[in-house]
């Protein structure tokens, strides 16, 4: 059987193409291999086959791999029910060790738990985050780790230079108003210290768990989406080798399979679904890859995001 995300990612991908032609399309039937293809049918529609592709190789992190096997089935057996997908942000890995996988466990249960068919949220995660006060001139914060792209943001907050290490969230909350709040806290600590101080201080870092619709294939529990740790999807060198594996294997799945519509779902892990950059890698490479497809797109943090879309 394929893995249980690989499912959820086409039942994702079929929900999005029923959407999109407006006919009722569900999953029939599924075919393992190293790119698993799922046949969807529709009354009054050809069929539909979709190949599942993940865009990253959990061969390169073994003992990873082991860990989000567990934790997906330590999920599925507690009492919170349905089909879920947890969404892990890049560079990050679900906790392995006690009491931090107890607590991981009870957080992503709660979150999940009040969920309707449809239904996403943010699993809160504790992680600490340090201001540091270095000079009192300049008028400008330093920001490395999941805050970074608001370095802006930030440094209309506070005095002199500041540093600001968030290297702890891998992902923030999604809410604008939310990262808003964050930031005066922020700016709020900063003014308060002296140059050479330093503070310490609870924020949250946000991963995306949603509960699918129906369990697509009779397939129900958690399912969790992770890369290596290691592995960067802003690397072009990387995700352009791993395309191309990928294009190539899931062109040959879907050869064998008898489908008038042939479609190729690329799960990819970045921080926010609107951070994507995989149509500009699979945009660069040789366009026989997708000689006989309908449509190729990537599924991230939850979301289908056409790339091509070719007939």
């Amino acid at each position: 059987m394929p893995e249980r995300f690989e499912t959820y990612a086409a039942a994702l991908f079929t929900e999005w193409h029923a959407g999109r032609t407006g006919r009722p399309y569900a999953l029939a039937a599924a075919t393992d291999g190293e790119v698993p293809v799922f046949v969807a049918n529709a009354v009054g529609a050809a069929p539909l086959a979709v190949a599942v592709a993940p865009l990253w190789e959990p061969e390169s992190d073994v003992v990873a791999e082991e860990h989000r096997i567990a934790m997906e089935e330590r999920l599925s057996a507690g009492l919170v029910r349905g089909p879920f997908l947890l969404w892990v942000p890049p560079r990050a890995a679900v906790p392995a060790e006690e009491p931090e996988a107890s607590e991981f466990v009870q957080r992503v249960q709660q979150a999940a738990g009040p969920l309707l068919p449809g239904g996403r949220a943010e699993v809160l995660l504790p992680v600490p985050v340090q201001v540091a006060k270095l000079r009192d001139e300049g008028g400008y914060a330093s920001v490395i780790g999941g805050l970074s792209r608001w370095w802006t943001l930030i440094t209309e907050r506070v005095n002199g230079t500041v540093h600001v290490n968030a290297a702890r969230i891998r992902r923030a909350p999604q809410s604008s108003a939310t990262r808003e709040a964050l930031f005066d806290r922020i700016g709020e600590l900063a003014r308060g210290l002296e140059t050479g101080q330093a503070v310490e201080f609870d924020a949250s870092e946000a991963w995306t768990v949603q509960r699918l619709r129906e369990e697509p294939l009779g397939v129900a529990g958690f399912a969790v989406v992770q890369a290596p740790p290691q592995a960067d999807p802003a690397e072009g060198s990387l995700m352009r080798r791993v395309l191309r594996k990928r294009l190539r294997a899931a062109r040959a799945a879907l050869a064998s399979v008898d489908a008038e519509v042939k479609a190729v779902a690329l799960p990819a892990i970045y921080d926010y679904a609107e951070h994507e950059n995989v149509g500009a890698f699979v945009k660069s490479l040789d366009p026989s890859l997708f000689a006989g497809l309908g449509a190729v797109v990537a599924v991230v943090d939850g979301e289908v995001r056409p790339i091509l879309q070719l007939r």
